[in-house]
């Protein structure tokens, strides 16, 4: 990841310092709160927890609804009924007529109309339609309140209907069958605001719950209410009436609030949360269902409220609290059961009646502890760049990362693992010491280890220590190596290429050339820190360690300036285990004899 630019820097420096302060502790959750709920007003946002509502009523329709015992029976005018009667659909009025007869015979509680009546006269095509519309319409209201829906034309207006109509139902003509949609066109709540100026109106729903001595109340209509509705053909009606079977008409209509409106597949499609209409699938309902579960609401005195907002506003602080959670695994932690925990209590409110939104929430959840997350993740980078930078050149790039990622720690348990040892003196340089001024040979001394240190981490080596003209390379720890006998030994030959090349400028400046010899070696041995609680060093131990260093001899007489252990080179793989002369059983100072291998490059003069 690329640094900042110091200004940048500086700035991001002061403002995580004043979010450590106790002020920027308390501002920063307040500020998040304050952005969860700004968000709610956007489009994107507000579909989202429109759509979390709606997937709340409908675990509660399906596993846990409302019992409801409410008289509503609604009664469709569907294709089958149109397919029976012999008139056009605008001329049906003497069927509306004979069906409203038959069921003002049972004597409705009150009775609904959802279908759009005429606007005048049709007695000049169909003779006495009329009549029997109207004489259906006094029928019911004889015995029963009759409320006629009417809907609006394109520029606003209420669509008229014929006055002779409107006198026989008792009806003004102004209870409006309208119904309040929500942004994404779905019906959710009982609303009665359509005025020109927002001012109320008197409407469908509102009129058939005043008939019942209920007075309507706006809020969300309770969807958990009932398991969706049945509905009698107006066909059947017309069939009971022709066969004289009155105790049907009885059974389906008497001393119930009855809804008549149209349930045809083209025509007054509403969409809400749950599917209401047993009898096909799918949120896409006929306007009539939507005005009985809205109906049904009234009366059950179920219409859902808006939580009150020190509630609401204790569930922001709650999802606040999560900038203060420690650790990203405790937040993960926190995120999870906040979530869960008022999800559950969000439905059982839903149930009760009472809506307790869950999207500001959630908004201001996730940002908090998204927004600590990257506070942390930038304290940790900053620290990690300060630490770099301090002691970057102290240790080998491995070892830092492996103290940074915390897997090299104070207490760290000691590991055995196969590792190569690599050590590399410079030819000579005792002599190079007493002859040149020391000015010159602590040069030459950092310009070798600066070429030969890239060499070594390239390949996955950690430089242990560097010794006067010395260096120790370990291959396998803190970090394993698929390969680390190949990796040491395409480090070893790597150095004897980059020592031509500093060689070359070393004689262009008048110095003279170094030679090294590298000498390798392969075993288990025990990695981890060495030292006291005051000083330590990650470091290997083991036997091929100090074979390694030993075999520095055999490269001065030899011949050969690298050379390897047979344990090393029977482990290399691919073309790190070509190219070696053995050497034989070769005696090695202060241990037991070791087969050895060498190695020199293309260009180096034979013994």
């Amino acid at each position: 990841m690329p640094a900042l630019p110091s200004a940048a820097r500086a700035r991001a420096n002061r403002i995580t310092g004043w979010l450590n302060t106790r002020g920027g502790s308390i501002a920063a959750p307040l500020a998040i709160i304050a952005v969860g709920v700004a968000l709610t007003w956007l489009p994107a946002f507000r579909a989202l927890d429109l759509a979390l509502l709606d997937a709340k009523f409908v675990l509660l329709a399906r596993y846990a609804p409302l019992p409801v015992d409410d008289g509503i029976v609604i009664v469709g005018i569907d294709d089958a009924t149109l397919a029976a009667v012999p008139e056009p659909v605008a001329l049906s009025h003497r069927m509306l007529g004979q069906a409203f007869a038959a069921i003002a015979a049972t004597r409705p509680r009150a009775v609904g109309l959802d279908v759009i009546l005429p606007d005048r006269s049709y007695d000049a095509f169909a003779p006495g339609s009329d009549q029997a519309l109207i004489a259906g319409l006094l029928a019911l209201r004889r015995v029963a309140p009759v409320i006629v829906g009417v809907t609006t034309l394109e520029n606003g207006r209420l669509r008229p209907i014929h006055p002779p109509l409107l006198a026989a139902a008792g009806s003004t003509g102004e209870d409006v069958a309208l119904l309040h949609e929500d942004e994404d066109g779905r019906v959710r709540r009982y609303e009665d605001r359509f005025g020109a100026r927002g001012e109320e109106v008197a409407t469908l729903v509102g009129r058939l719950a005043a008939t019942t001595g209920t007075r309507p109340e706006r809020g969300l209509v309770q969807y958990a209410l009932g398991t969706g509705f049945d509905y009698v053909p107006m066909r059947d009606v017309l069939g009971w009436v022709e066969r004289g079977e009155r105790d049907k008409l009885d059974a389906a209509f008497a001393h119930r609030i009855v809804l008549i409106g149209p349930l045809l597949p083209h025509e007054d499609r509403k969409r809400q949360p749950v599917a209401l209409a047993r009898w096909e699938p799918g949120l896409d309902t006929p306007g009539v269902v939507v005005h009985a579960q809205m109906l049904r609401t009234q009366l059950a005195g179920a219409t859902v409220r808006d939580a009150p907002w020190p509630a609401q506003i204790v569930l922001l602080l709650l999802a606040a609290a999560l900038w203060f959670v420690p650790t990203w695994r405790w937040r993960a932690a926190a995120f999870v059961g906040l979530a869960a925990g008022s999800f559950a209590l969000s439905l059982v409110l839903l149930r009760g009646g009472i809506e307790l939104p869950l999207g500001a929430a959630a908004r201001v959840a996730l940002t908090a502890a998204a927004a600590r997350s990257a506070l942390e993740a930038w304290r940790v980078r900053r620290d990690r760049q300060r630490l770099t930078a301090l002691f970057g050149g102290y240790v080998s790039p491995a070892v830092m990362d492996a103290i940074l990622s915390g897997r090299v720690t104070p207490d760290l348990q000691h590991d055995r693992r196969p590792s190569a040892f690599l050590f590399a003196d410079i030819r000579e340089f005792t002599a190079l010491s007493a002859s040149a001024p020391p000015e010159i040979v602590f040069d030459v001394l950092n310009r070798y280890f600066a070429a030969m240190t890239p060499v070594l981490h390239a390949q996955g080596g950690t430089i242990d220590n560097f010794r006067g003209d010395g260096l120790m390379a370990i291959f396998g720890a803190p970090n394993r190596l698929p390969d680390p006998a190949g990796a040491a030994v395409r480090a070893a030959r790597a150095m004897f290429t980059r020592l031509v090349e500093l060689n070359r400028v070393l004689a262009a400046e008048g110095v003279a050339p170094l030679a090294i010899g590298v000498s390798l070696a392969y075993g288990d041995a025990i990695v981890g820190n060495v030292g006291s609680n005051e000083r330590y060093n990650y470091t290997a131990i083991g036997d091929a360690a100090n074979v390694a260093a030993r075999l520095q001899e055999i490269t001065k007489t030899s011949g050969f300036p690298l050379v390897a252990t047979r344990e090393l080179v029977a482990h290399a793989q691919g073309e790190a285990s070509a190219g070696w002369i053995p050497l034989g059983e070769t005696a090695v100072r202060g241990h037991a004899p070791v087969v050895a291998f060498g190695w020199r490059p293309p260009d180096w003069p034979a013994a």
